[in-house]
């Protein structure tokens, strides 16, 4: 699926709620990025952890407008008070002063592999002992050994705009491997025509980084929303809302 520009440049804000039924509930705004198959501003129900969001506010009490930015930009906007709240992150590092949410999901991590070049590694010394070149995302936390490991150099890392960019790459054998998401691949090289042609050449490397926690991520103004949304958060299963998502949506 190809996100149109206004999806993926400017703001595209959501209301849930019956306007008759929600006049007197309260509302909260809150930032996301284009993340598909977890969020996304074209995708049915906006995405699999969207969905598990806004189930979790409505049992606080609360209706959700979620604006889909560029990354950085969602987390600025939450840092300067024009939203309570970013999501998902899998910490709440990427700027100072916010407070996680309890895992609204998991997202296992690892990298992408051309099937005639597939990496072997035990561990993220092993990526820079080989001297791979390695596509990240520009902004994108990943684990913290292998961030460390980018910063000090031992990583070559090479970043990009996107995971769909680095699979490109990829591709081309431009770059050896990709860290990214595994449902995110799955999604991108079942719906992206630019990968089409090339789809069964890519691959997850069966040794994953770290299946990460997902994360709602609160202003240290907003504690005490945190924690309502934690107790709404206690009535969601989840696990099964995302299976369910994953299992009728695609």
């Amino acid at each position: 699926m190809q996100l149109s520009p206004l999806a993926i440049a400017a703001v595209s804000v959501f209301f849930w709620g019956c306007s008759a039924l929600g006049a007197d509930r309260e509302r909260v705004v809150i930032t996301t990025l284009d993340w598909p198959p977890y969020t996304g501003a074209e995708l049915p129900k906006l995405g699999a952890t969207t969905e598990v969001v806004r189930q979790a506010f409505g049992h606080a009490g609360m209706d959700v407008d979620v604006q889909f930015l560029p990354w950085k930009r969602a987390i600025a906007e939450a840092k300067n008070g024009e939203a309570v709240a970013y999501y998902p992150g899998y910490h709440c590092k990427h700027a100072a002063d916010f407070e996680p949410s309890n895992p609204v999901g998991t997202g296992p991590l690892g990298f992408a592999e051309h099937v005639e070049a597939p990496i072997t590694w035990e561990t993220v010394y092993d990526l820079g002992e080989q001297k791979l070149k390695i596509g990240t995302v520009l902004g994108y936390a990943n684990t913290d050994e292998f961030d460390e490991k980018v910063g000090s150099g031992w990583i070559r890392a090479i970043s990009a705009k996107d995971d769909l960019t680095n699979l490109k790459k990829l591709l081309r054998r431009r770059i050896d491997a990709v860290v990214i998401d595994k449902l995110v691949m799955s999604y991108l090289v079942a719906t992206e025509p630019s990968l089409s042609e090339g789809a069964d050449t890519l691959q997850f490397n069966e040794r994953p980084l770290e299946d990460k926690n997902l994360h709602v991520c609160f202003t240290e103004n907003e504690v005490a929303l945190r924690d309502r949304f934690n107790e709404g958060l206690e009535k969601v299963d989840t696990a099964t809302v995302v299976d369910d998502y994953f299992a009728n949506e695609f």
